[in-house]
């Protein structure tokens, strides 16, 4: 399924780049909703991704999720009642103190997305 192909008209966030990026495409800044799960730990939560490419999304969960999880997603498409379920596998998950308190944290996951293309 094609679709968002109106959102990917802008250009890749150039302040994004690292230099271990072994991403497969560029990066996109599109906040597209999204629910995820993961049988594993039962955690479950809804999201804006951060960005996104082909094979791949970054968004903010509620609580850590190991590296290596498989997790269940429901990306919405904008523009029509669409949507793309997909498995999703844990590549990275950062924490983020976001206050004087250590247990001020947020976590924000990265995952590559498994048999699935968004585009």
């Amino acid at each position: 399924m094609k679709i968002l192909s109106r959102l990917l008209n802008t250009e890749k966030n150039k302040d994004d780049s690292f230099l271990d990026d072994r991403r497969f495409g560029k990066r996109y800044d599109v906040p597209l909703k999204l629910d995820y799960y993961d049988p594993a730990t039962k955690q479950q939560g809804e999201a804006l991704t951060k960005n996104i490419c082909s094979r791949g999304l970054r968004f903010p969960v509620s609580a850590k999720i190991p590296k290596g999880s498989i997790l269940d997603l429901k990306i919405e498409d904008p523009y029509s009642a669409a949507s793309i379920l997909s498995k999703a596998r844990v590549v990275w998950t950062h924490e983020f103190v976001t206050g004087d308190d250590a247990e001020d944290v947020i976590y924000e996951t990265g995952v590559k997305l498994l048999k699935r293309k968004i585009f």
